[in-house]
């Protein structure tokens, strides 16, 4: 690999883990914490049902981590793209 070639590698990977990171924390702090909390105060009866929450904010966690890593992806492509096309 050339160096060019190893720079782009880890811009993207880079804009990968940054738009995982960054769409992980925007749901979690707009949608998973207000409705995590709502279900605790007024839905949940027992520690089970908790539990049960816990695992599926932690699917949806990963749900949005994907989406995040994928929109980074095409991020880094529209860039790469434009600055190809400038030349």
């Amino acid at each position: 690999m050339t160096l060019s070639a190893l720079t782009q590698l880890l811009v993207r990977l880079l804009c990968i883990l940054a738009g995982a990171l960054a769409f992980s924390f925007l749901g979690t702090k707009t949608v998973l914490i207000p409705i995590g909390q709502w279900y605790e105060m007024n839905k949940a009866q027992d520690f089970d049902d908790l539990s049960q929450a816990y695992v599926l904010a932690l699917v949806a966690q990963g749900i949005l981590v994907v989406i995040g890593g994928w929109l980074g992806d095409r991020l880094f492509r529209r860039l790469r793209r434009k600055q190809l096309d400038s030349r």
